[in-house]
């Protein structure tokens, strides 16, 4: 999974893959205006892909129709905020290792914060388990709750679910777990790509959700910045990319 994650559309892998094979085609007469072919589509991709304004462009039939929630009057009943873990940067040498959100991660860390300020009590469930462990390491939802905690959420108010490593596992284990506390309804929070396969997936399994996405992992950036390429909006492509492609496994299996 993490070889396909680094391997998609606007990563490096994928630049030199298609930039190989393009290479080849020129070598052969029969194929070299197809080998030309690919390499001008991929180095037009790729500006797209770099390019602020247009990869927010891209994400835009993701993140349609979900909007933070501004008010407790919006929340209504809800007695829990789920929030789904983006990914844990690790570092370490042979005797301590330090845990950390990476931005999506810290982003969707501080929309529960809000939240929860504005709601004021229950329970924060935040989960992420194990998917690449490290000797010494704990399930990636810890990083998190380390980070809700530095916000003045209580300890005992959050629940880990470190035994889901995807979003069809969130769904499934993290209904399971509220409804047998008495919990029904709840605030969903991760990142404004992925809201809408969350969104589908929870729903799949009869949860009473209310969305609220984070703020993007891109910048909207002023002036210039929109239109100038960046390695913010090529790593947000990628994101865009595995959202796109997940919805379209996840109907395939009839998961949403």
């Amino acid at each position: 999974m993490e070889l396909f994650k680094h391997s998609l559309p606007g990563s490096i892998p994928f630049l030199l893959v298609i930039l190989a094979a393009g290479l080849a085609l020129l070598k052969q007469t029969r194929t070299h205006r197809l080998g030309w072919t690919l390499l001008v589509g991929l180095f037009l991709s790729y500006v797209v892909f770099s390019i602020p304004m247009l990869s927010r462009l891209l994400a835009v039939p993701l993140e349609q129709g979900f909007e933070p929630v501004r008010t407790k009057f919006e929340l209504g009943d809800v007695q829990a905020i789920v929030v789904l873990d983006g990914g844990t940067f690790r570092y370490g040498d042979d005797e301590r290792l330090v845990e950390l959100p990476n931005r999506p991660s810290a982003l969707r860390a501080l929309e529960a914060a809000r939240l929860y300020r504005l709601v004021g009590t229950g329970l924060v469930v935040v989960t992420g388990g194990t998917a690449n462990p490290r000797p010494g390491s704990g399930p990636e939802a810890s990083a998190m709750r380390d980070t809700l905690l530095k916000t003045g959420i209580p300890e005992s108010a959050i629940i880990m679910d470190s035994a889901s490593n995807n979003t069809r596992e969130h769904a499934v284990n993290v209904t399971k777990l509220l409804r047998e506390r008495g919990i029904s309804k709840f605030a969903l929070v991760t990142s404004p790509t992925h809201i809408r396969r969350s969104v589908l997936a929870f729903k799949a399994e009869g949860a009473d959700i209310i969305p609220s996405p984070s703020r993007s992992t891109l910048e909207n950036g002023y002036g210039w910045e929109k239109y100038w390429p960046s390695e913010q909006a090529l790593l947000f492509t990628q994101e865009i990319m595995h959202d796109y492609i997940g919805l379209a496994y996840y109907l395939f299996l009839n998961w949403i």
